[in-house]
């Protein structure tokens, strides 16, 4: 599903972001889900898709994906960017649990969450929260 996206579309990436924690010596990682408008296009040897979004530090920032990069970088649906991060920080977290850092923060989680899913009363099976 590489189909080229009209300028003013919006798409979802996953950003590393590191942040502080008093009394920890090291930043600590995450993983954010990033909302990017479509701006343009550049076309060199291949086509790249120029987006500009609001970074994880709070700042407007452009950003550039090949077409290739749909569906495995940059999104069309955030539901699919939390996924990709939900798999990085599963990655990251058995690959580093041996130096006993605390669980990393998960700020996409909620994006995951179909609720289309839920019942009357907005409760949803714990089965079904990241399907």
């Amino acid at each position: 599903m590489n189909r080229k996206p009209e300028v003013g579309t919006k798409m979802y990436a996953v950003k590393e972001h590191r942040y502080y924690v008093k009394d920890k010596p090291a930043p600590l990682l995450e993983y954010c889900v990033c909302e990017m408008e479509v701006t343009g296009f550049y076309k060199g040897g291949y086509v790249e898709i120029c987006l500009t979004g609001i970074s994880p530090e709070g700042y407007r920032t452009p950003y550039r994906y090949a077409l290739s990069d749909i569906g495995l970088q940059v999104f069309y649906t955030v539901h699919d960017a939390a996924r990709l991060a939900l798999e990085m920080t599963e990655k990251y977290e058995q690959t580093w649990s041996w130096t006993g850092d605390p669980p990393m923060r998960r700020t996409w989680e909620h994006y995951l969450i179909d609720t289309r899913k839920c019942d009357m009363e907005g409760q949803i099976s714990i089965f079904d929260l990241y399907n």
